[in-house]
């Protein structure tokens, strides 16, 4: 028996927020720097600053991989292209509904928490899971953005679930 299997990567979107965070972090750093012709021992810190801030830029690049086989869908965050953290997974059976984001299916579930994994961008095509949590049972509102052959998959699996 064959396996439905299919995978899907969206960029995420870098906000205002972000690029004010690089360009405070930066000014810190180049401060910390700059402050050694008065204090020497700045220099501690300023070199301490750089390391973090090396260490801390690839969080800033954001990938989400959509992972999704025989009704398991699992959410990968990928920084900077390589380190990758397996956010939520999921069993496609636990879901209540999956549908387009403003869907009136979707309407019911707008008070649960939500975790958004889409790219943000505003011409995105959004759909929602309404699901329970593994381990807790609390219910849970999924933003995502998966491709055609993904949903086909999903629809083959649960029809009921599932609106396109």
């Amino acid at each position: 028996m064959e396996q439905a299997y299919c995978e899907w990567l969206v960029r995420r979107r870098k906000t205002v927020f972000t690029i004010i965070l690089k360009g405070l972090m930066i000014a810190v750093v180049v401060g910390l720097m700059l402050s050694t012709i008065v204090f020497a021992w700045f220099a501690i810190l300023g070199v301490a600053a750089a390391g973090f801030l090396i260490w801390y830029w690839p969080r800033f690049d954001v990938s989400i991989e959509y992972i999704y086989c025989d009704g398991q869908i699992d959410f990968d965050q990928i920084f900077g292209g390589e380190k990758r953290k397996t956010a939520l997974r999921i069993e496609l059976e636990d879901a209540d509904v999956v549908a387009p984001k403003g869907s009136e299916r979707l309407a019911g579930y707008e008070h649960l928490p939500v975790k958004d994994f889409g790219s943000r961008e505003p011409e995105a095509r959004v759909y929602g899971i309404a699901t329970k949590t593994p381990g807790t049972g609390n219910k849970l509102l999924i933003w995502f953005e998966p491709s055609d052959k993904m949903l086909d998959m999903m629809a083959t699996k649960c029809p009921r679930i599932v609106e396109k």
